[in-house]
């Protein structure tokens, strides 16, 4: 019955846990550019090289080879220098050398013009050149309308053709008139011939003027003389019809031939006026185009003449920027190969110690569960033993 309870576990300090994680995550590395190393600050502010006391605090140390620390001292000098020649080309200032206390000597050079406090001018550069082809002074005019340069025939007129007989019988009848007249002109004086011979015949032979045989005699010749006219009338009937034709005939012909030249005129006209308006037309294309040419040719002298600006405003920011890579590759400088170490994996210990925890608990809730059992069946025998005593 002396048996004491069982002891809960112990609560884990938290500054273990923390100590065990860190000091199973520091693995040391070696490496040929250097090494790393673990531990804690020392009381000087030194480093401590091994684990981290539970109030201490932890440290890492980068140690470099002998190659590594005289490459960092030339380095170093190296970035001064080069940083004293970048300083120098800002300011215009040159180290000379150091003072008493270490701080540098500086001399200035009454020359320097600091090439980053002012932008690049645009004096000297080619100006910029605007095309306005309104106020060209040699450009062709622009046509916008074609003249044919010869008149267009309108019509044809027939005045002045030879005109068409409008009453053809009566130009028959004069023409019939005219023969007429002609052929008697040429019988008549053999008409009057005939007569006086008759006469003069009949007077020789005794025959009297009045007397029958004398009468008879000058009807006869008279009837004969007027069967002549008849038929001369005739024939001049005949003939001024036909020459009226011809002549009616010919007219039309003559009046056709006319009327053809006068169309052939306006149709060699007509031609004429299409072919000066097309030749018009191409001269017109021809100037035009030109123009148009003239104004391609100074739109592309424009365009050169602004490639050139273009190229001489890019040459002036190259030379400022040269004058800025320059200074941010002496800002830079050399850089010293520094050690790459890995990272290690992560090391659990503060599972395992909630593990152990964990077991530490479950041992000690069995303790007690066996422990309330034990008294629990004891409490029982002594209930019994009351009982038997009380019933005796």
């Amino acid at each position: 019955m002396g048996k004491s309870s069982p002891s809960a576990p112990p609560i884990p300090n938290p500054n273990e846990l923390i100590n065990a994680q860190a000091n199973a995550n520091r693995i040391n590395q070696f490496t040929p550019y250097g090494n790393l190393l673990f531990g804690s600050v020392g009381d000087q502010g030194q480093f401590v090289q091994g684990s981290v006391p539970e109030d201490g605090q932890s440290a890492a140390f980068t140690q470099e080879t002998p190659f590594q620390t005289q490459m960092r001292a030339a380095t170093e000098g190296t970035g001064l220098g080069l940083g004293n020649t970048a300083f120098g080309r800002v300011t215009g200032q040159t180290i000379i050398g150091q003072n008493p206390d270490g701080s540098p000597i500086y001399q200035d050079d009454p020359d320097f013009q600091n090439p980053f406090r002012t932008a690049p001018t645009l004096s000297g550069v080619s100006a910029a050149q605007d095309i306005d082809p309104t106020q060209l002074g040699n450009l062709q005019n622009y046509n916008q309308s074609i003249s044919s340069g010869v008149a267009l025939p309108t019509g044809l007129s027939t005045e002045g053709l030879t005109a068409l007989q409008s009453d053809p019988e009566a130009f028959r009848s004069n023409i019939e008139s005219t023969l007429y007249n002609r052929q008697l002109g040429l019988l008549q004086p053999e008409f009057t011939r005939q007569r006086e011979e008759l006469e003069s015949n009949l007077i020789n032979r005794g025959i009297p003027i009045t007397s029958d045989p004398y009468n008879t005699a000058v009807n006869r010749l008279d009837t004969q003389q007027n069967e002549a006219l008849s038929r001369l009338a005739q024939q001049a009937t005949l003939a001024a019809g036909q020459e009226s034709d011809r002549l009616v005939n010919q007219g039309r012909q003559n009046r056709a031939m006319e009327f053809g030249e006068r169309a052939a005129s306006g149709e060699f006209g007509l031609a004429a006026n299409q072919a000066s308006f097309g030749q018009n037309a191409s001269n017109v294309q021809l100037q035009n185009a030109g123009r148009q040419q003239q104004i391609a040719d100074q739109l592309l002298s424009n365009q050169v003449a602004q490639q050139q600006r273009s190229r001489e405003i890019a040459e002036r920011n190259a030379l400022r920027g040269q004058n800025f890579n320059e200074l941010a590759a002496l800002l830079g400088g050399p850089q010293v190969q520094q050690a790459s170490f890995f990272a290690p994996g992560s090391i659990d210990t503060q599972g395992a110690f909630a593990a152990q925890q964990a077991a530490q608990q479950n041992a000690y809730n069995q303790a007690m569960n066996q422990q309330s059992a034990n008294m629990g069946g004891l409490f029982g025998l002594a209930g019994n033993l009351g009982s038997a005593y009380l019933l005796s």
